[in-house]
């Protein structure tokens, strides 16, 4: 994998900087590119052509290119250009891209079955495209503030090239609500992700930019008719995309592992790619802490399928030592505290020398895997029962509840937080609603108060999805966000923190595409979640290594905070700390602080994101001019 920088004028310090930034993405090669109107950097992580054949940016006549990626087809594309009269002097796809770039111009994108984000600068036209792949595996940030037009992988270039920044605070209100930002936001003003699927034109002779090209979308084949087929049919269809998507991630002049968590989703990779490939090299992470220790059920799969399996335990001591870098691998406010237990399963795979590893991301959203999908319906059916007027008498008569001191006596955690979206729910009238309020860890009314602004962001995927089921519409919905913005940023800054390459092998587009079509009692069926994947799976493992509870990958992290933690709450979230930015109120922490102190059971992902935020801050902006 690798790393790329670039901005609309020369300045070769700052482009060394930028591209010193994130040297962990590309620690085997670098270069730079300049002229008067443009500067571009790229760090390369050699996968592909180990040798200088593989040095970007590379040019080709007028175009000039950098590139973090891979596209898994390029040998195909290649033997098409051949065709087309075009030669070749490496055995990189980078070239490929290039080239067939120059052929087919943005089309050319429709051809490639991979991840990738690729700047294009057409030297003739002053003209920069920016194209990110199409699911969003790969990130891209761009920045047009202060007259300045600049672009990186992550966001910590970006930092580097301005002299002063400001707080986005709906890109803060979001990371409060949701634990990470979406919706191609960032955290800084002025600076955004280039959307999945999406191509931007910038011109420089103009300093604006001139068009935004969206080349794929999800949403176009849920439009289309619902495959009538058997399910027989629907079954070897999809293991027969399988086979090819995952043979394609093992394109490698490098060692390949698989993360396995003993899940549905990774053992079908670790199955399949075992049968068909071979010599697969398997890891896990596990926790003492039983309730959330799938590492048994990993072993237990892998001694199956006669992987080399490797496996390590994370405790308490050593998630703080990965947690005191945590703002170093996550350089914008991420909240997904199982960045801990991936960074950790990233580096066993590195130090077993391994440079690519498959995850197994994207089943829960594309096969329907996630229990609270089925929970949000469970809760939607009732409430929707029950006429406007009488659920909202009941919502005002919870608020006269004194929550603080019930919440003493009840025998789970986080029994303000349950009554509150209840309480939230109760005043829905959409399915979109219940499910955002399914998923938010604080409630509007709270973050309005907090953050002295309101936010939402409207989206139409949740209708699209909607129309077969609402089940349908939450898996689109976190497609969209959840997916791109949480888990696919968590394994990329992950693995690229230890200097290898994460592919996802469940999120080749065309099997998207494919379960797009598929009709929804597939998905979830008589009770059963990701139904069609378990019956291609039932066809490598036997069904006592496949049917048991889905554990998640959740992380003792209250535990871990209630005792030996604790104390970076102590030492990071304190009155005066936070009300000298002035960014959010000291009282969306102060209760749940109050009663940790108390040793009350309380809900420990307000005070955790704050912490993780103010780690943050002080990494990135403290030491900079910043404007409120």
């Amino acid at each position: 994998m690798c790393g790329i920088v670039g901005f609309n004028h020369k300045n070769r310090a700052k482009l060394e900087r930028m591209l010193n930034s994130i040297i962990h993405r590309g620690p085997d090669d670098a270069g730079m590119y300049e002229n008067d109107s443009f500067s571009m950097g790229h760090t390369r992580l050699s996968i592909l052509d180990l040798t200088q054949h593989g040095h970007q940016p590379m040019k080709y006549q007028h175009l000039v290119m950098v590139y973090n990626g891979e596209v898994y087809n390029y040998k195909e594309i290649r033997d098409e250009l051949i065709s087309e009269g075009y030669s070749f002097i490496s055995d990189s796809d980078s070239e490929v891209i290039l080239k067939a770039f120059h052929k087919w111009g943005v089309s050319s994108v429709d051809k490639f079955i991979g991840m990738f984000a690729i700047v294009f600068y057409d030297t003739n036209e002053n003209l920069v495209y920016l194209i990110r792949d199409r699911i969003g595996v790969k990130p891209l940030y761009y920045s047009m503030g202060q007259e300045k037009f600049v672009f990186a992988s992550e966001l910590r270039p970006i930092m580097e090239f301005y002299e002063k920044l400001k707080i986005n605070k709906a890109a803060l209100y979001e990371y409060f609500q949701y634990g990470y930002i979406s919706s191609n936001l960032s955290i800084l003003e002025d600076c955004h992700k280039v959307p999945p699927g999406h191509c931007l034109i910038y011109d420089l002779k103009k300093n604006k930019i001139s068009k935004v090209i969206q080349y794929w979308n999800i949403d176009d084949f849920f439009k289309k008719p619902k495959f009538k087929k058997s399910e027989e049919e629907l079954i070897d269809e999809l293991e027969a995309l399988l086979i090819d998507a995952f043979k394609y991630r093992m394109v490698s002049d490098v060692p390949v592992g698989v993360f396995l968590s003993g899940g549905i989703d990774s053992s079908v990779v670790a199955a399949i790619l075992q049968k068909h490939h071979g010599n697969i090299h398997t890891f896990t992470i596990g926790f003492k802490e039983a309730k959330y220790n799938e590492a048994p059920y990993a072993k237990e799969i892998a001694e199956y399928l006669g992987t080399k399996h490797t496996e390590k335990y994370l405790d308490s001591e050593e998630a703080g030592k990965i947690l005191n870098e945590f703002v170093n691998i996550y350089d914008e406010p991420f909240g997904d505290s199982s960045g801990i237990p991936t960074t950790l399963v990233s580096r066993v795979a590195k130090e077993n020398g391994v440079k690519v590893v498959l995850s197994a991301d994207g089943g829960d959203e594309i096969f329907c895997g996630y229990s609270r999908y089925w929970k949000a319906q469970y809760i939607g059916d009732r409430v929707f029962k029950i006429p406007a007027p009488i659920r909202h008498l009941v919502a005002n008569v919870l608020s006269l509840i004194p929550l603080k001191r019930f919440s003493r006596i009840m025998p789970f955690s986080n029994f303000s937080h349950r009554v509150d979206q209840i309480k939230a729910m109760f005043f829905c009238n959409t399915w979109q609603c219940i499910y955002e309020n399914m998923t938010q860890f604080s409630k509007n009314t709270t973050l309005e108060n907090v953050l002295g602004i309101k936010h939402h962001i409207s989206t139409d995927s949740f209708s699209i999805g909607e129309k077969e089921h609402p089940m349908q519409g939450m898996m689109l919905w976190d497609y969209h966000r959840y997916m791109v913005d949480d888990i696919l940023t968590k394994v990329d800054r992950a693995t690229m923190s230890v200097s290898i390459e994460g592919r996802e092998p469940l999120l080749d587009h065309r099997i998207a595409e494919f379960m797009a079509q598929v009709p929804f009692q597939y998905k979830y069926k008589d009770g059963t979640s990701k139904y069609l994947l378990r019956k291609v799976l039932e066809r490598y493992l036997p069904l006592s290594l496949i049917d048991r509870p889905k554990m998640g990958f959740g992380i003792p992290l209250f535990e871990w905070f209630s005792s030996d933690l604790f104390g970076l709450f102590d030492t990071y979230l304190t009155k005066e700390r936070i009300e000298d930015h002035q960014l959010y109120k000291y009282s969306l922490v102060e209760k749940d602080l109050n009663e940790m102190h108390a040793n009350n059971i309380v809900s420990i992902n307000a005070p955790w994101f704050a912490l993780v935020f103010e780690l943050w801050y002080e990494k990135y902006i403290k030491s900079k001019d910043i404007e409120r």
